[in-house]
């Protein structure tokens, strides 16, 4: 996203590195949130078929998380102005295809490891 923004100039590694650093503030909150998401997806679309429950939880998680992320590294990135819009456009539209990628790997081999290692472990405190 930073490289959407200014570049590879100069200033490109001290901008990537701040960026950086604020998004592993920011993405574990974000990523808090995915199981609300599916617990509201689940629901809303209840006969909807589980796959396609799942496409929809990781494509709404990639552009939630891809806004958000786009958000903080453009407001770093990028003084507030006339610019702004156009460069967070500029880090969103370029981060989205990555972002649904982790979306849709998140969201059907992550998550069920992570619930299948977390039944493990209630089970072996029961």
């Amino acid at each position: 996203m930073t490289w959407a923004n200014v570049g590879f100039g100069d200033e490109f590694l001290s901008r990537w590195g701040r960026g950086f650093i604020t998004s592993l503030v920011v993405l574990p909150m974000i990523l808090m949130c995915l199981g609300a998401l599916e617990r509201v997806v689940d629901k809303v679309f209840a006969s909807m078929h589980w796959v396609a429950r799942k496409l929809v939880v990781a494509l709404l998680a990639a552009f939630i998380i891809e806004s958000v992320l786009a958000l903080v590294v453009t407001l770093i990135n990028t003084p507030w102005g006339s610019t702004f819009g156009p460069s967070w456009w500029l880090a969103f539209s370029r981060s989205l295809p990555a972002g649904i990628l982790i979306g849709l790997f998140m969201t059907f081999y992550m998550k069920p490891k992570l619930d299948r290692m977390s039944k493990a472990a209630k089970s072996a405190q029961a």
